[in-house]
């Protein structure tokens, strides 16, 4: 690798290295039982869906407060009441380990130092390093650990410091444009974006925003972190 190359790779836990998918079926089958007692009426999944696509577009950092803070604003106490339910959900419990996570990442980790880039809670770190993956990571701490959280800035500016390495020598893999993309590209990291989940189909809302690579498999990774090299390496 050259000075101006890539030296580390930041990953997000959710979308690439693990389906969280069933953590919004539990939390959307829990809030839509519980939300008739707060507004006095029944919410259809269907409309619930359509809050979801709402608040993604509006680049919400988290949908399900923005979904909650919909159906029940201007009730305080009722916002903070259902998001301590969701907050009391054990999301590792509901998480699909992506198996290709580990022979990926053991082949990055001889070449980048790796960094987790997550909004996540602690247990979800004890939950990936049972999976064994952790071992092959320089950074594993979860947002709750810090002392910010995605898309601040200086999340990402935190993990650059700890790692050693600055953010233009950085790659951020994620699957949300909002969180994940677009502030790492406001701090000059080159950006690989991983089409799953809820967000999916979030579009890019300006052409300084766009991904510099796109991929809908973990096994896509290594080779689109390669051509991002070759380039950094032809400037």
């Amino acid at each position: 690798m050259t000075d101006k190359g890539i030296k580390a790779v930041l990953i997000d836990v959710g979308g690439p290295l693990v389906d969280d998918s069933g953590i919004d079926q539990v939390w959307n089958n829990t809030f839509l039982k519980v939300l008739p007692e707060y507004i006095g009426r029944e919410v259809s999944p269907e409309e619930l869906a359509e809050v979801y696509k709402k608040v993604i577009t509006a680049y919400a950092p988290s949908i399900f407060s923005a979904a909650i803070w919909h159906f029940v604003r201007p009730d305080v106490r009722a916002f903070r009441e259902l998001r301590n339910v969701l907050d009391g959900l054990e999301f590792h419990r509901y998480y699909k380990f992506r198996p290709e996570a580990i022979e990926v990442c053991a082949d990055l980790s001889e070449k980048f130092k790796l960094a987790i880039a997550a909004n996540q809670p602690e247990s979800t770190r004890q939950y990936l390093n049972r999976e064994g993956l952790l071992k092959y990571f320089t950074f594993c701490e979860m947002s709750g650990e810090t002392p910010y959280s995605k898309p601040d800035l200086r999340f990402f500016l935190y993990i650059s410091n700890k790692i050693g390495i600055p953010p233009e020598q950085c790659v951020m893999v994620g699957d949300r444009q909002d969180n994940d993309i677009v502030p790492a590209k406001l701090l000059g990291m080159k950006t690989i974006r991983f089409k799953t989940g809820l967000h999916r189909n979030q579009e890019v809302r300006m052409p300084s925003e766009l991904p510099d690579k796109i991929i809908n498999s973990l096994n896509e990774l290594p080779g689109a972190i390669n051509a991002l090299q070759i380039g950094a390496d032809n400037i």
